[in-house]
């Protein structure tokens, strides 16, 4: 069977593809530009074509991102080409073993997962919303032993999954474009996503009957010992046991993520001690507090584009650096028109902070902008600028050094990151 992805360089398709062809198709991509995971994918011999969206090699079925306009997806359709989008090719092909969801920490307890399966002998594939450290193959790695999944929860048909262990991270009020006329339906299909599973994990605080809560109050709670930047150690309490876990992150959040792979890797047979002792070395995923160059001023990339991300990041450094810059690029014109105050609060953490122009993703441009957010930065007593992304190194060069510059957003940001960390590196 002969399939084609359109849009294959994203994250979520490439990592389609590249399980396409571990299950023996026969696998050609199509992508509007060249980028990172393309390298990976032709690395692997997948036939692309770059520069338009174009079918190649007459395929069987072909498979579109929800990026790609409708229009083109009906000419497609009409050439009598059978077209499929991402989230269809998922249900009707992909059953996890676990399946991740959730507003925050998808991708981080995801990997989380994937390493305490390994860790314990199970030989599980699996598909990430981010890429790990390490691994040669992107966002997917190929096992035997069934398939840990990350599960787009902005997606509404996601309610369709079978999953054997279904774990939610948390869950607030995203996604305005797809629930604008509607909040409540996101919920009403995270709870039929869940219920389609055999085993849950939710937050303690979460409504629903799960075979397993985390958190305070929960069948299995943490408890923080001691940390640095690099480093926190925590104890995990279930069911009269206790074990230590060595977490090689930073962050309260991502102890969260951690107690909620362990609640799954309980109910798949594992003891408490092995899936304790299995992060010890969890090897951490790119743009995850990820830093790029670590010296008297350290340059740390992050994904952090919600407000309890932003919070999450700044209060994982705010410890164990004396003075902190934020470079903050909102993401989604509707996310930063419903958080502004929100994202001024958690901003504030850190001592300076510039926020540059926003990243739509595909919505249409909307007369909003920064300015409101920095005003209400500088009225908090904390210095905030409004800026050009493509001019954001060159005004974070002639400004007085900082002890740590993090650079957080879900659009562009990352190139400024790794663009600043080489003027940095050569301060």
């Amino acid at each position: 069977m002969k399939i084609h992805f359109i849009g294959i360089g994203g994250m979520g398709l490439s990592a389609l593809a590249l399980w396409s062809q571990s299950m023996g198709y026969e696998v050609t991509g199509s992508d509007l530009s060249d980028g990172p995971m393309i390298k990976v994918l032709k690395d692997e011999g997948i036939k692309i074509k770059i520069g338009k969206n174009e079918i190649l090699d007459h395929p069987d079925l072909v498979v579109v991102s929800s990026a790609i306009p409708k229009d083109e997806m009906i000419a497609f359709s009409k050439n009598g080409i059978k077209i499929v989008e991402r989230m269809d090719f998922i249900i009707s092909n992909i059953h996890p073993l676990i399946g991740v969801s959730g507003t925050d920490g998808k991708s981080s307890t995801t990997l989380m997962s994937e390493w305490i399966a390994l860790k314990n002998g199970l030989d599980t594939s699996m598909i990430c919303g981010a890429i790990p450290l390490g691994f040669s193959n992107g966002t997917f790695r190929a096992g035997q032993g069934g398939i840990v999944l990350e599960v787009d929860e902005s997606d509404p048909k996601i309610e369709n999954i079978s999953s054997q262990v279904a774990i939610l991270t948390n869950l607030r009020y995203d996604h305005l474009d797809r629930y604008k006329d509607d909040p409540d339906e996101q919920l009403r299909i995270i709870k039929r996503f869940l219920n389609n599973a055999k085993y849950t994990v939710t937050p303690a605080d979460f409504d629903f009957n799960s075979s397993m809560k985390f958190g305070k109050g929960g069948d299995i709670e943490y408890e923080k010992i001691d940390s640095n930047f690099k480093l926190q150690r925590f104890l995990v309490k279930y069911n009269g046991k206790r074990s230590t876990v060595s977490l090689p992150i930073a962050g309260i959040h991502q102890i969260c993520n951690a107690t909620a792979a362990i609640a799954g890797g309980l109910i798949l047979g594992f003891s408490l001690e092995d899936c304790s002792n299995a992060l010890s070395d969890y090897p951490g995923l790119r743009r995850r507090l990820e830093i790029l160059y670590g010296g008297k001023s350290s340059v740390v990339d992050d994904y952090a584009h919600t407000p309890d991300e932003v919070r999450g990041a700044l209060e994982s450094v705010r410890p164990y650096f004396k003075n902190i810059v934020a470079i903050f690029e909102p993401h989604r014109y509707t996310r930063y028109a419903r958080y502004e105050k929100e994202f001024s609060n958690v901003l504030s953490i850190a001592d300076q902070v510039y926020v540059t122009d926003i990243f739509g993703a595909f919505e249409d441009e909307r007369n909003v902008g920064p300015k409101d957010l920095v005003s209400d930065i500088n009225l908090k007593g904390k210095v905030a600028h409004s800026v050009r992304i493509e001019n954001v190194v060159d005004e974070l060069s002639k400004a007085p050094q900082a002890d740590l510059y993090l650079f957080m957003g879900a659009g562009n940001i990352t190139y400024k990151a790794h663009e600043f960390a080489e003027v940095v590196r050569n301060w």
